[in-house]
C-alpha cells in the first residue's frame, strides 16, 4: 500500500503546530520595500503584517552571540530560526523589535516543504530571549 502524501502533510502540520505551541511567541513582522528617492535607493518600512504565533529556535553555538567591536562599542548578533505554520507569511528584510528593545530580522528563508515555514533570523542586542 502506498503512503498517502496528503495524510502525511496533515500529520506533519499538526506536529509543527504542537511544537510551536509548546513555546510560542507572537510576532508582528514589518516588511521593507525598496524605494528610490532622488536616485538613492532606500529600504523603508511597509505596513506591518498581521500578528503570527511562531517559535524561536536558537542556532548560535551554546547559546552564545557573535561579538563585533565597533567605534560605538560592541555589537552582539545571535542566530535563530523562526518557525511558523505552513501558511505563515514572512520575507527577507522583515523585522521586529521585542519589548526589551532587541532587534530581530529575517535574513534568509529555508525552502518550503509543505508543512512548515522556517526563516533564518539574526537578533541584535544584549538580551535575546527565546530558542
Amino acid at each position: 500500500m502506498l503512503w498517502d502524501r496528503t495524510e502525511e502533510i496533515k500529520i506533519q502540520r499538526s506536529t509543527t503546530l504542537s511544537f510551536i505551541n509548546a513555546d510560542p511567541i507572537t510576532v508582528v513582522l514589518i516588511p521593507r520595500v525598496k524605494t528610490a528617492v532622488r536616485g538613492v535607493v532606500e529600504f523603508v518600512d511597509d505596513s506591518p503584517r498581521s500578528p503570527q504565533v511562531m517559535k524561536l529556535i536558537m542556532q548560535s553555538a551554546a547559546g552564545g552571540s557573535i561579538e563585533q567591536h565597533t567605534g560605538d562599542g560592541t555589537e552582539r548578533r545571535t542566530d535563530f530560526q523562526l518557525l511558523g505554520a505552513w501558511d505563515s507569511l514572512g520575507d527577507i528584510g522583515d523585522h521586529w523589535r521585542d519589548s526589551s528593545g532587541q532587534w530581530w530580522e529575517i535574513t534568509a528563508i529555508v525552502p518550503e516543504n509543505g508543512h512548515e515555514r522556517r526563516y533564518v533570523v539574526e537578533s541584535y542586542g544584549k538580551h535575546p530571549v527565546g530558542g
